[in-house]
């Protein structure tokens, strides 16, 4: 259905358009807003290409905007959701539109066919503007124009997803176009937006399925349309998605997956290139370079800061294999105006001197710096000073220069001289120093030099960035039907545990070959052979340096499965100043977070496998443990705010282990139901239920039950009646919650029921509410009216207000309405209506 608009129509609401039984695009009938300054009708654009769909993906998060946008998330599932039909996604990974046009510019006219820009967008100085990032992390608020001219107007893509709220609402009262008639205007050709505020839930599985129907070849009013109906499904803001078009109307824009000829998505390689002009540091390239956003932008930010606020200089630390050395080419690919000095592993001053004489233009300078009459420092100084060229001095590998002392590292004397000469010419310069020093090294070690340094630690690749690294590796993909491979695919995953460089070594000589099953195996008992991947083992190096006492705090640290905050490493450390020791010899990975009390850290479980006396306590010691890291993670996040699933679980997780306390699963029902509005702390604690089925209990299940009736405690009553209905769901094996309320067991309902009916005098009981539900015309479909007529009944609607009690506002007292309770097992996360359930129920008794 396609809508006209004009500078005069478009501050004119567009209804969702419904038909008396459903809205039209349940019937694919989706609404365009087609903006037509001209008689010409709009017509289709029917040029498709024989190939897999092109995406150019960019996510923006700036420094200090909040809410803080999981980006991850919905490149993650649209990576998930075109899994069987790839599409071939170009992700710009700095948020950054000057970046994004230098990457558009590599690329030919035609070659992406979408461009999908996911942020937060707002409305400054008088004109729209969508929250971008500078290539520091910092907001950079673009307009339409701005974005345009970084797409170039010759390469924009057919269609741009503004994925930001508001990106197509009228501002100041519809007197201004939203953001997608102004693209429109600066000649897009179709604009998908948000007309208002949209949850990141619904705005992520929104482009999900969108990108699953048009990589499959779909025409874009049908993708619209699949989506239009799985967010309704879903019960998503689905009526806030907008399409704008202008001239033409887009069909579709890749062929069938099936057609003959057709290019399937390309493996993105994992090509290589180097640091240094000798050739012996390898960095992954540009174009293969996995994501690292923050690190880059941390170091950039402290590198560009003018003294004495910025640093002279950046330390990169970690355990082998995480990047170090690429994220140190990528610094010098944003600042091109630096004249680049690598040095690799062991410092030597006469053959640094003569290296650093190799790059110097003037001839003075160049003969004045190997003058061996002044010391090196002066020599040094000397050269910064006035210089028409800016120095960056790396210092690669630079664990070679160090030697173990007192449980860490300091710097070997002749390098410790050296590097202190460098570092105090930089520093001292009579102007504002522009010369810089980068260092690389597996430790954080022991040196008042580092002060001068800003420090950036790493960790491994997870979520979003460890699918695009698999996506570079061919040999961990394997079909969902081969149960075969997908456990050694699995396996492998679990082994290098997000190590760029293992992922790398197990894709090329380990999955490659027949035997990998056995390869495996092999590697799993022993690290032998690969361990020197991630930490000294040669003589002529050093090695890593722990003690017993450092190796028992990383061990209790393993009890986490997930990056906590550092708060919750001190809950179950015996040394707070042996911790940050562990951290600092990367035997712990740190996120990426500019403050340090925003970051979470992790120990790698690559340690296990190459450090002999690092493991997880056994049982008895592991019950304990687990309780006390899951009472400090409970304190920092079992609160309401916290609306990640994956921390919820972490909690549940640990709780359920500490298999000491019999009442950890009740325990763990309650901490949900104290924020039950919650539903990601629901689905946490039913997953975590699921893996601990086995341990539930199968006897005596309503003995708790009965003795909270006896005692009249009405609302306990309900809450154990709802625990019960999660015992039996898991136990029984049921998908979720609409399974068991169709399916649920008879004898137990009844059991329960009569439990309810006896203690209660017949007051309350789901016989009691099967009788109030029939007796008001219930049946399995029921109308709003009958629905509220049972409701009243019981005392969940209020008739005053016209709407709806809340849980907590209901009496749990004898004085209210016949069938009042049970109520909560009714309110359990599920799509279906409350009274849909109540049917299905009322249908399983006194079978």
């Amino acid at each position: 259905m396609v809508i006209c608009i004009s500078d005069k129509q478009q501050k004119k609401t567009i209804a969702p358009l419904h038909n008396g039984d459903d809205f039209l695009v349940e019937r694919t009938i989706i609404p365009v807003r087609w903006r037509n300054n001209s008689s010409r009708k709009l017509t289709w654009d029917e040029q498709k290409k024989n190939r897999a769909l092109n995406l150019l993906f960019m996510a923006t998060s700036p420094l200090g905007i909040k809410p803080v946008l999981d980006f991850e998330a919905e490149e993650g599932q649209i990576l998930e959701a075109t899994k069987r039909i790839p599409l071939s996604l170009k992700v710009e990974e700095s948020g950054c539109l000057k970046e994004l046009g230098y990457l558009v510019q590599t690329y030919e006219k035609g070659h992406f066919d979408i461009f999908h820009l996911v942020g937060h967008a707002t409305f400054k100085n008088e004109k729209h503007c969508f929250i971008t990032e500078t290539e520091l992390g910092e907001p950079e608020y673009s307009s339409a124009n701005d974005i345009v001219k970084k797409l170039s107007p010759q390469k924009t893509p057919k269609i741009i997803f503004l994925s930001g709220c508001r990106t197509g609402y009228h501002w100041d009262e519809g007197r201004l176009s939203s953001m997608a008639e102004v693209l429109l205007k600066k000649g897009a050709t179709a604009v998908l937006s948000w007309g208002d505020n949209v949850p990141d839930l619904d705005a992520t599985e929104a482009a999900a399925i969108l990108y699953s129907s048009l990589s499959a070849g779909d025409t874009l009013p049908e993708a619209i349309a699949k989506t239009y109906q799985e967010l309704i499904e879903k019960k998503r803001k689905w009526h806030l998605l907008r399409l704008y078009v202008a001239k033409k109307l887009p069909g579709a824009l890749v062929t069938s997956y099936n057609t003959e000829g057709r290019k399937l998505a390309p493996i993105p390689s994992v090509t290589t290139e180097f640091l240094d002009s000798e050739g012996e540091v390898r960095v992954a390239s540009r174009e293969s370079f996995i994501s690292r956003r923050r690190q880059l932008q941390n170091c950039l930010r402290e590198l560009k800061k003018l003294p004495p606020e910025g640093k002279i200089g950046v330390l990169i630390h970690s355990m082998g294999g995480l990047g170090k050395s690429t994220i140190a080419s990528r610094l010098l690919d944003r600042l091109p105006e630096h004249t680049k000095i690598v040095w690799w592993r062991q410092i030597d001053e006469f053959k640094l001197v003569a290296q650093i004489k190799g790059e110097i233009e003037n001839s003075e300078k160049r003969a004045a710096l190997i003058n061996n009459n002044e010391k090196l420092k002066y020599r040094l100084k000397s050269l910064f000073k006035n210089s028409n060229q800016k120095f960056l001095l790396v210092f690669d590998d630079f664990e070679w220069n160090l030697e173990p002392r007192d449980e860490g590292y300091i710097l070997k004397p002749d390098v410790a001289q050296v590097l202190s000469d460098v570092v105090w010419a930089v520093k001292n310069q009579e102007s504002i120093t522009e010369h810089l020093i980068i260092i690389t090294c597996r430790y954080d070690f022991k040196s008042d030099l580092l002060k001068n340094f800003y420090k950036q630690p790493l960790e491994g690749l997870r979520k979003a960035d460890l699918q695009k690294k698999l996506k570079q590796l061919p040999n961990f993909e394997f079909d969902e039907n081969d149960n075969k491979k997908k456990l050694i695919v699995e396996r492998a995953l679990k082994l290098a545990d997000g190590n760029p460089r293992l992922l790398e070594w197990l894709n090329d000589d380990v999955l490659s070959k027949e035997n990998a099953d056995s390869e495996l195996s092999e590697l799993e008992a022993s690290s032998e052979g690969w361990k020197e991947k991630v930490i000294w083992v040669t003589e002529d190096a050093p090695k890593l340096k722990i003690d017993s006492s450092i190796e028992k705090i990383v061990s209790r640290c393993l009890v986490f499965e997930i990056p906590v905050p550092k708060e919750a490493l001190e809950a179950v450390s015996d040394s707070k100043e042996q911790l940050n020791q562990a951290i600092k010899l990367g035997l712990i990975e740190v996120s990426p977070e500019p403050r340090e009390e925003d970051r979470v850290y992790r120990v790698s479980r690559i340690l296990p496998h190459i450090i002999t006396h690092i493991r997880l306590p056994e049982a008895p010691e592991v019950y304990s443990l687990s309780r006390k890291a899951h009472d400090k993670l409970h304190e920092l996040w079992g609160n309401e705010e916290n609306r990640s699933e994956e921390k919820w679980r972490e909690i549940f997780r640990l709780l359920f282990a500490d298999k000491n306390n019999p009442e950890r699963f009740r325990q763990g029902f309650s901490k949900m139901l104290a924020v039950q509005y919650n539903y990601k702390a629901d689905g946490a604690f039913e997953a975590e239920l699921r893996r601990s089925k086995d341990e539930l209990p199968k006897e005596k299940r309503t003995s708790q039950l009965e003795n909270y009736l006896s005692q009249g405690d009405w609302r306990k009553a309900d809450e154990e009646t709802a625990w019960l209905f999660y015992v039996v769901m898991v136990q029984q094996d049921f998908k979720d919650w609409t399974e068991l309320w169709k399916n649920f067991p008879s004898k137990i309902l009844n059991e329960i029921d009569q439990l309810w009916v006896n203690h209660s005098k017949g007051k309350f009981g789901f016989s009691i509410q099967k009788r109030i539900w029939e007796g008001v015309g219930g049946n399995p479909n029921p109308d709003y009216e009958m629905e509220k007529k049972f409701g009243k009944q019981v005392e969940w609607y209020n008739i005053e207000k016209k709407s709806w009690k809340e849980y907590n506002s209901l009496p749990f007292s004898m004085e209210s309405q016949d069938g009042n309770l049970p109520a909560l097992s009714y309110t359990r996360e599920t799509d279906r209506n409350v009274m849909t359930n109540v049917s299905s129920l009322a249908s399983r008794l006194n079978l």
